[in-house]
C-alpha cells in the first residue's frame, strides 16, 4: 500500500499515468499494443496497492529491455494439442504470457473442461493479473513460474537452487469479486526486499537471510548475496521450499526450459510459466458454482473476530476494493518513493513524468491510507 496521505505523496491521474508507461515501452521499442499490454498489468498492480510489483518496475523493466529482453518477440508455437498448448516467449515480457492465459481461457470455454500453457523464455511478473484474467470470464485460473535468479537454499543448505517462484489462483463468485491468491514460495518478493531497501527500512524477521544463512531484517544484506527464507520459515521451511520446487517442475521441467540452478547461465531476463484454465460447468452449473463460492466467503467473513479486527476478508478483496475506489475516483497516490523511481526512470527514458496533482487531504475511511 501507498506509504501515506501527508506531503510526500504525489497524486496522479491514472489515465496520465497509463499514457506516462505506454509511452515509455514505446520508447523502449516495443508495439503499441504490447505497450498498452504492459503498462496495464504494471498500473493494474499499482492500483490495488502492491507497489513493489507496480510503476516501481518502470526502471527495472527499462533496464532489462536494454540488456537482453526482447521488445518486439517473435513467440512461435512449439506444441499445440487440444488440451495443451507451448509457447517459445522469445526473451518477451507479459506479451507471451497473455497470449498463453487467453489460449487457455478460449480452450477451456469450448470444450468445458480444462486447457494448459506453457510458455518458456518468456517473463511474466504479477501472476495474479493472468490468473484473474480467467476468473473475470467465469473460470478457474491459476499461473506460475520459476524466477530467473536462484535466491533460496534447501532447510539446511546455504546454496541458492530456486527463485523465489511465485503461483496464484483466482476463483470466481457470485455476489463477490473473485479470490485471488498471488503468493510467492518465500516468505516475501524479492522486489518487496529491494523496495524496503530504497526506503532504508528494515524487513520483518524472518524475510531473509544473510550471505551465512542466518536471519538478519536488514535488507541490503539480501542485495550483498543473501537469500530469501522460505515461506513458512522459521517453524516449517521444507513447506516453502517443497513448493518452489513443485513450480519448477511444472514451469522449467515440463516446459523444456531453465531451471533450479541452470539459470546461473542465463541472462536476468529470462523465466518460464505454465497456466492453466478450468471452465466450472466440467463439474457444477455455473450460477451454482458462483452460489456455493459466495456461500464459502460468506462462512469467512461470518467467523469471529480478534480484539479489534472489524472485518475479515479474502485473498485479493482489498486490493479489489483499492482498484474499484481509485478508479472510481479517477487518480492514483504514489508514495515518495515510488514517485522517485518513476521520475528517474522516465529521465532515462528522455520523457516527461505524469503531472503531479495537489495532494488530497487525509482519508482513512476507504481503506486507503
Amino acid at each position: 500500500m501507498a506509504e501515506n496521505w501527508g506531503n510526500e505523496m504525489r497524486l496522479v491521474r491514472i489515465e496520465d499515468l497509463r499514457h506516462c508507461l505506454i509511452a515509455a515501452f514505446e520508447r523502449l521499442e516495443l508495439p503499441r499494443e504490447d505497450a498498452e499490454q504492459v503498462a496495464e498489468v504494471l498500473l493494474d498492480s499499482e492500483l490495488r496497492g502492491h507497489e513493489s510489483h507496480g510503476v516501481h518496475l518502470l526502471g527495472f523493466l527499462a533496464d532489462a529491455y536494454r540488456g537482453g529482453m526482447n521488445p518486439r518477440p517473435h513467440i512461435r508455437v512449439l506444441r499445440d494439442t487440444e488440451e495443451a498448448l507451448l509457447l517459445d516467449g522469445d526473451r518477451s515480457h507479459v506479451v507471451g504470457a497473455v497470449r498463453a492465459m487467453r489460449w487457455c481461457i478460449e480452450r477451456a470455454r469450448e470444450r468445458k473442461g480444462m486447457a494448459v500453457a506453457g510458455v518458456r523464455n518468456s517473463q511474466p511478473i504479477v501472476l495474479g493479473f493472468y490468473a484473474r484474467m480467467a476468473a473475470e470470464v467465469g473460470l478457474i485460473g491459476f499461473a506460475c513460474a520459476n524466477a530467473a535468479i536462484p535466491m533460496v537454499a534447501p532447510p539446511g543448505g546455504r546454496t541458492p537452487t530456486f527463485g523465489t517462484n511465485p503461483f496464484a489462483y483466482a476463483i470466481p463468485a457470485g455476489r463477490y469479486p473473485p479470490v485471488v491468491l498471488d503468493v510467492a514460495t518465500t516468505t516475501g518478493a524479492a522486489f518487496k526486499v529491494r523496495l524496503a531497501a530504497q526506503r532504508n527500512r528494515p524487513v520483518p524477521e524472518g524475510m531473509i537471510l544473510d550471505g551465512e544463512g542466518c536471519s538478519t531484517t536488514d535488507p541490503n544484506e539480501f542485495i550483498r548475496g543473501g537469500l530469501m527464507a522460505p515461506l513458512g520459515s522459521p517453524a516449517a521451511p521444507h513447506k516453502g521450499f517443497g513448493l518452489a520446487l513443485v513450480i519448477d517442475a511444472l514451469a522449467g521441467v515440463l516446459t523444456g526450459a531453465a531451471f533450479a540452478r541452470d539459470f546461473a547461465s542465463e541472462p536476468a531476463t529470462a523465466g518460464n510459466a505454465t497456466f492453466w484454465a478450468l471452465d466450472v460447468e466440467a463439474f457444477l452449473p455455473r450460477e451454482e458454482f458462483l452460489a456455493r463460492m459466495d456461500a464459502q466467503i460468506d462462512q469467512v467473513k461470518a467467523g469471529e473476530r480478534l480484539a479489534g479486527v472489524d472485518e475479515l476478508i479474502v485473498p485479493g478483496e482489498r486490493g479489489h476494493r483499492r482498484y474499484r475506489e481509485l478508479t472510481t475516483r479517477g487518480t492514483a497516490p504514489l508514495s515518495a518513493t515510488i514517485w522517485d523511481a518513476l521520475t528517474k526512470a522516465c529521465a532515462s527514458l528522455s520523457i516527461p513524468p505524469p503531472p503531479a496533482l495537489a495532494p488530497e487531504p487525509r482519508r482513512t475511511d476507504s481503506g486507503l491510507a
